[in-house]
Formats: structure tokens, C-alpha cells, sequence
């Protein structure tokens, strides 16, 4: 009876804790329930909307289904933050990708920028190197050829006596000369225009009067003019195409010796006379006008300091142009420069536009130019301005007739415009 007693006891005992068990068990399964139920809510708010609607919630359904239900959502949601990781480090190597680009890209642009001074200078240098060149075969050409003629030149005297008995005997009209009353003044004279070469009468009569200790030439002068005229000694002319000079005024006569006068010049010095300066200039400019505008400005530049040649050669540029300068100067410094001498008359621009090239070209862009009027002058400035565009350069410009009444430059110099661009 004990034994039964026993038993039943622990069976109850049993039961009881079967009983609690399993209570623990439904307490635990619906704490996993709601667990795996807020999840879902979590993760998979679209899952339980759908249950709601369908009629079957969530809470009804076991844990093992809850559990599957949440892996595969969960499983959803990483598989998805997979993607979106991927998808981030896509987008920040792209982000990185831009910025190197960027990088690059900006280094490019520097690169470029100094790839672009780098030309520019090297073509500064280029230019500058070439107009040294230029400067050089200008100088090489010009300076050896160079001789100037001096305005006071010593007065030559006639031969000795004895110097010239061993000539032939003169011609009568020598010998009637001789007898001459006037003869001394008169061949001295004569001799003075063989020796210069001098044309201009004015400027003859001029230097005539201060070797004959004359204070103003006048009246004595001009008859001695007309004797030296008379006895065909000399020739006067005039070959201009109107009476009026751009520079203001009427044109000069000119005077040269006639053949007679190089005779008695030879007889006299027992030399040949020099070659007349209009004469010679007349072959290397296009009119008596421009000719005669070269030896006035040869004159001004002469007063100024300058030395003068009325003949210089050719400059052979290095790219095979020719630059044929008017005049070439040697200034206080000895710099060598050239100098054109302008006209107001009308112009061919492609002519014009190659003759200012070729004369930047060789002067290095310190370029001179004498005209001959102030309306020369501006217009002579508008077309080099046109023609040389952006070049840099130096251009000092005059004109004689300014110039004639008295009108100077800054710092009473003759050159009365002085234009800089792009130094």
C-alpha cells in the first residue's frame, strides 16, 4: 500500500512537472512567437499587412513558420544590403574615379597652361633671337659700307703752278677765265661744287658766302652763280613736276657742273669731280621730289648730331626679303640706325605693308621715319600701325616742314612723335 502510495505520488510529481514544462515551453514558444512576429514587423511590414488582409495573422501561425518566414526575409534584406554594398563601393570607387579625374583633369590644365607660356616665351625668344639676326646681317651689311660726307669739308685749293706744267695746254675759254678779274672767288667756288658734289643752290650759296667771309648771301652771290652760268662752267634745273614743295615753299633749282666745269674743275685740282648728290641719290628713289626730300633730311639729322649716309646698302634679310633704307644714321652712341623718308602722296598698301615688314624686320622694331608734312605724318602712323599690327616697336616720326618753323620734340629733340607699342 505504501509502494502504491509512492507511485502515485511521483507520477503526480511527474505530472506536475510535465504540466510546468510545457508551460514553459507555450511561455517560451509564444515569447518566440512575438519575437520572430516583430521581426517580421520589422523587416517584412509588407508580409504582414498581406496576413492581415488574408485573414490569417501572423500570431496564428507556429514558430517554425514564423522562423522560415524570417529567414527568407532576412535572408531578402541581406541579399539586398549585399547589392546596396556593392552598389555603394561602385559608387565610391566612381567618386574616386571622378576625383582622380578631376585631379588629372586640373593637372592637365596646368600642364597646358604652362605648355602655353612655355611656347609663348619660346616664341618671344624666337622673335627676339630673329630680330637680333636681322639687327646683325643689317648692321654687317650697312656699317662697312658706311662714309660720310662732310657738309664742311676743307676747301681744295687749285694745283701748283708747277704741278701743272706737265698737263697739255689748257683751252682758251681756261685761259680767258684765268685773266678773269673774279677768277680766285670764282674757282673757288666752282671747286667747292665739284669737291661736295652739292646740287641744291640754295644750300651752294650758303657755303660759298662763308668761305668768301660773306655775312648773307645775296646779290654778289647770285651774279657769281650766273657767270659760272654764263661761261657753261655750270647748269642750273629744275625737274620738278610742280612748283610747291610738300615741305613747304617752292622747290630749289639744282645746279651740276656741265662738261666744261668738270674740266676746269680737273684743270684745277687734277682731280675728277665728285658725282653730283642729286644725280646719284636720283637712281635710288622713285622721283626728283623724293630725292631732294632725302638731302633736306640729311641736313636736319646732320644738325642734330646725327652722321649721315646718303647711300647705304641693301639689307639680304634672313627670310629672304630685301629692306632698301633711305638713310642710315650713326647716333652720339654709335648705334647704327635706318631711317625711310616719306612723302605725302598716294600709296599701294600691299607695297606699303611689305616695305614696313621688311623695315621692322631690320631695324629690330626701332624704326625712324622724316615726312615731309604734318599730313604725311599721321597718315604714315595709321599705316604703320595697320600694316605691323601687334608687333612691338619703336617709332620716332618728324616732318620737316614742323620742323622748318621751329617746332621740336620733347626734350627739344627733332623727332617730334615718339610711339611705343608692346615694350
Amino acid at each position: 500500500m505504501a509502494a502504491d502510495d509512492i507511485t502515485v505520488e511521483n507520477l503526480r510529481q511527474l505530472l506536475h512537472i510535465q504540466t510546468e514544462l510545457r508551460e514553459q515551453a507555450e511561455t517560451r514558444g509564444r515569447k518566440a512567437q512575438r519575437v520572430l512576429v516583430g521581426l517580421l514587423e520589422t523587416f517584412a511590414p509588407d508580409e504582414v499587412d498581406q496576413r492581415l488582409k488574408s485573414g490569417r495573422p501572423l500570431d496564428s501561425l507556429p514558430v517554425e513558420e514564423l522562423e522560415q518566414l524570417v529567414r527568407q526575409h532576412i535572408g531578402n534584406q541581406l541579399n539586398q544590403a549585399q547589392v546596396l554594398l556593392k552598389d555603394s563601393q561602385s559608387a565610391k570607387n566612381l567618386q574616386h574615379n571622378r576625383e582622380q579625374l578631376d585631379k588629372l583633369r586640373s593637372q592637365y590644365e596646368s600642364l597646358r597652361e604652362e605648355n602655353a607660356r612655355l611656347v609663348g616665351q619660346i616664341a618671344r625668344l624666337e622673335t627676339e633671337r630673329n630680330n637680333l639676326l636681322n639687327q646683325v646681317t643689317a648692321l654687317q651689311s650697312a656699317a662697312p659700307a658706311y662714309s660720310e660726307k662732310s657738309s664742311k669739308l676743307e676747301e681744295v685749293k687749285p694745283t701748283d703752278t708747277e704741278k701743272m706744267n706737265d698737263r697739255p695746254p689748257e683751252p682758251d675759254w681756261m685761259v680767258a677765265w684765268r685773266q678773269a678779274e673774279t677768277f680766285d672767288r670764282d674757282s673757288r667756288i666752282l671747286i667747292m661744287i665739284g669737291k661736295t658734289g652739292l646740287s641744291r643752290r640754295p644750300v651752294i650759296e650758303s657755303q660759298a658766302a662763308e668761305m668768301l667771309g660773306i655775312k648773307k648771301a645775296g646779290g654778289s652771290l647770285q651774279a657769281l652763280i650766273m657767270r659760272l652760268t654764263d661761261l657753261q662752267l655750270i647748269e642750273t634745273f629744275r625737274p620738278w613736276a610742280a612748283d610747291g614743295a610738300g615741305t613747304g615753299g617752292r622747290f630749289p633749282d639744282l645746279v651740276r657742273l656741265a662738261e666744261r666745269g668738270q674740266i676746269a674743275y680737273w684743270l684745277l685740282t687734277g682731280e675728277n669731280p665728285s658725282i653730283n648728290e642729286y644725280d646719284l641719290l636720283l637712281e635710288r628713289h622713285v622721283s626728283p621730289e623724293h630725292t631732294l626730300l632725302n638731302l633736306q633730311a640729311a641736313d636736319v639729322l646732320r644738325e642734330a648730331g646725327y652722321q649721315v649716309n646718303l647711300t647705304p646698302p641693301d639689307v639680304n634679310l634672313p627670310d629672304g626679303g630685301l629692306f632698301k633704307p633711305d638713310l642710315v644714321l650713326i647716333d652720339e652712341q654709335g648705334s647704327l640706325l635706318f631711317v625711310e623718308v616719306e612723302r605725302d602722296t598716294d600709296k599701294s598698301i600691299e607695297q606699303r605693308q611689305a616695305k614696313w615688314r621688311n623695315f621692322h624686320q631690320a631695324s629690330g622694331g626701332k624704326m625712324f621715319v622724316v615726312c615731309d608734312n604734318r599730313t604725311c605724318m599721321r597718315n604714315i602712323r595709321s599705316e604703320i600701325n595697320y600694316c605691323l599690327g601687334n608687333r612691338s616697336l619703336v617709332v620716332s616720326l618728324t616732318n620737316l616742314a614742323d620742323l622748318q618753323v621751329g617746332k621740336r620734340g620733347e626734350g627739344d629733340y627733332i623727332w617730334l612723335e615718339v610711339k611705343k607699342k608692346g615694350i
